[in-house]
């Protein structure tokens, strides 16, 4: 475990694996932090370098700077790249879940020589079709107010968070310990109220992506294959059976075989 200081916050890493292996790294969403790739990092990690940071807001890395509410994928992908250069890492494979996909995105777009294959789970790209065909609360939370949601939520955390996870091998108790701290709650709620300008970056740069990409998506395909066509039309899909949204803690083992076969 390490931090580095990146563009205006700090990220906490968790590195494991043998260096020089093939390079994967694994991005969360919300209600997440890094915890929730416990399982399937430990597998990649017999035989890849597994890169897995706490995005900035979340779990141990620090908040977006005072009096800013720096969450747009644009400054986590500024940060993924500060932290790409400071470990010294090759292209990797990255992988990014829910709103971690978004991020993930936006890394590739970004900082191409930086990511070799793409891999995303359960998140869409904003501006193409994700707000209009999203869950209600993707607008619930991004037209709140900042420090809204923290405020009436923070009395009853642990079951507004256990609504998000929906299965029983998600690490409740870990998420519950990292959003309780003031501030940690509304600096997730920062990635919504992101949303908008997301879309409008995204528009206005159609670029196609310029590396190959996977969805790995839980019993159907989702957002994340028809959102991400219009920026990679031969993007594949793999459908791990029995699983929901959370894939990668109901089917980690799944998971990580799907990402193996592209991470070489």
């Amino acid at each position: 475990m390490q931090t580095v200081d990146t563009s205006g916050t700090r990220l906490h890493v968790t590195t494991a694996g043998p260096v020089g292996a093939p390079v994967v790294v694994l991005l969360h969403g919300f209600p997440e932090t890094a915890a929730t790739w416990r399982a399937v990092a430990t597998d990649l990690a017999a035989d890849h370098r597994v890169v897995v940071p706490d995005l900035r807001g979340a779990g141990c890395s620090g908040l977006a700077p005072p009096g800013t509410d720096a969450y747009a994928t644009r400054d986590l992908a500024a940060d993924l790249a500060v932290l790409a250069g400071a470990l010294r890492l090759p292209p990797a494979t990255v992988v990014g879940h829910d709103l971690g996909a978004m991020a993930a995105v936006a890394w590739a777009r970004a900082r191409p020589a930086q990511v070799a294959h793409l891999v995303i789970s359960g998140g869409g790209v904003p501006g193409y079709g994700l707000a209009e065909r999203g869950p209600p609360h993707l607008r619930t939370f991004g037209d709140a107010p900042p420090g809204a949601i923290e405020a009436a939520e923070r009395p009853r955390l642990q079951a507004f968070l256990a609504g998000f996870t929906g299965t029983q091998a998600f690490p409740l108790d870990d998420t519950v310990a990292a959003y309780a701290p003031p501030g940690r709650l509304d600096a997730a709620m920062g990635r919504y109220r992101a949303l908008h300008r997301d879309a409008a970056a995204n528009r206005a740069d159609p670029r196609p992506l310029a590396m190959p990409v996977l969805v790995v998506s839980g019993g159907a395909p989702d957002l994340g294959a028809d959102t991400l066509t219009p920026l990679r039309p031969d993007r594949r899909v793999v459908v791990v059976p029995g699983a929901g949204h959370y894939v990668q803690v109901e089917r980690p083992t799944a998971f990580a075989d799907a990402v193996r076969r592209v991470a070489r």
